[in-house]
C-alpha cells in the first residue's frame, strides 16, 4: 500500500470515529435532557386536595310494585295478572304521574314442578320423581318515579287496594345533582386557594399557575322503608310515613400548582 491511499484510509477512520462520538453525545445529551425534565417537573410542583360537600333535597320519589299471582294454566295467569296491574297503572297515572316516570322492571312467568306425584303413602324407599308441571307464578314488576311528594302517601297506601302484592323499598333521588355538584365545587376551590395561600405566607415557596385538577365524587342516595300502616281518620286513609330527608352530594378536588 503506498503513502497516498494510507493517509487517505486513515483520515477515513478518524472522520467515522468522529461522527460516531458526536452521535453518541447527541443520545446521552437527549436522554439526560428528557430525565431533567421529568425530575424538574416532579421536584417543581405542589399538590392540594380539598372536599367540597353540600346537602341537597330529593326531588324524586322511586318505588317498586309487584303483582304475584299463581294458577293451574299460563294464559290464565298471565291474563289475571295484566289485568290486575293494568289497574295498578291506571290508578298510579290517575295521580298526575307521566307515562315516562311508569316502567316495567320485571315481567317473569315460571312453571311450578311437584316431585312428589308418583310416591305412594307408606311407600319405601321413596322413589324418584320426575318433575311435573302443576302450575305457572307470574311476577310483574312496575317502577313509578313521582316527582310530587304530596302523592306519596295516596300511592303507597292505594297500591295495595288495587291487587299489589307487594312494594319495595322507597328511594329518594336527585334528577339533576349538576348545580349541587357546581357548588360542591366552589367549596373545594376555596379551600385549595386557602391552603396555596397560607403556604405561600408561611414559606419561601412561590406558587405559578396551575397545571392540573382532577375531581372524584360521591353522592349517597336515601332509602326510606315503605310500611304501609293503616292510620285512623275520617276518611279512613291508608298512609305511610315516609320522609326524604336529604342526599350528601361531595366532589373532592386535586389541584396541581406549578413551583416558580
Amino acid at each position: 500500500m503506498d503513502a497516498k491511499k494510507q493517509k487517505q484510509l486513515i483520515n477515513t477512520a478518524i472522520a467515522f470515529l468522529v461522527i460516531l462520538s458526536l452521535g453518541v453525545l447527541s443520545w446521552g445529551y437527549y436522554n439526560y435532557h428528557q430525565a431533567q425534565s421529568i425530575i424538574n417537573q416532579g421536584e417543581h410542583t405542589i399538590s392540594f386536595t380539598a372536599e367540597g360537600k353540600v346537602l341537597a333535597k330529593p326531588d324524586i320519589a322511586k318505588i317498586t310494585f309487584y303483582v304475584i299471582n299463581q294458577g293451574e294454566k299460563a294464559e290464565t295467569v298471565q291474563k289475571e295478572n295484566n289485568e290486575r296491574m293494568q289497574e295498578a297503572v291506571i290508578f298510579v297515572k290517575n295521580q298526575e304521574v307521566g307515562d315516562d316516570d311508569i316502567r316495567t322492571v320485571q315481567y317473569n312467568l315460571t312453571p311450578e314442578y311437584d316431585y312428589t306425584w308418583c310416591k305412594k303413602p307408606g311407600e319405601k324407599p321413596y322413589p324418584s320423581c320426575p318433575p311435573k308441571i302443576i302450575g305457572y307464578k307470574l311476577n310483574q314488576g312496575i317502577e313509578v318515579k313521582m316527582r310530587d311528594f304530596d302523592k306519596i302517601d295516596t300511592i303507597v297506601g292505594g297500591l295495595s287496594e288495587k291487587g299489589v302484592n307487594q312494594i319495595s323499598n322507597v328511594s329518594f333521588v336527585i334528577d339533576d345533582t349538576e348545580n349541587y355538584k357546581n357548588e360542591a365545587r366552589i367549596l373545594a376551590l376555596d379551600k385549595v386557594e386557602k391552603r396555596a395561600k397560607l403556604l405561600a405566607q408561611k414559606s419561601s415557596i412561590k406558587l405559578g399557575k396551575i397545571i392540573d385538577i382532577s375531581e372524584g365524587q360521591e353522592i349517597y342516595p336515601v332509602y326510606r322503608t315503605a310500611t304501609m300502616e293503616a292510620v285512623p281518620t275520617s276518611s279512613d286513609e291508608i298512609t305511610a310515613p315516609i320522609e326524604p330527608g336529604t342526599e350528601e352530594i361531595t366532589v373532592i378536588l386535586t389541584v396541581t400548582y406549578k413551583l416558580r
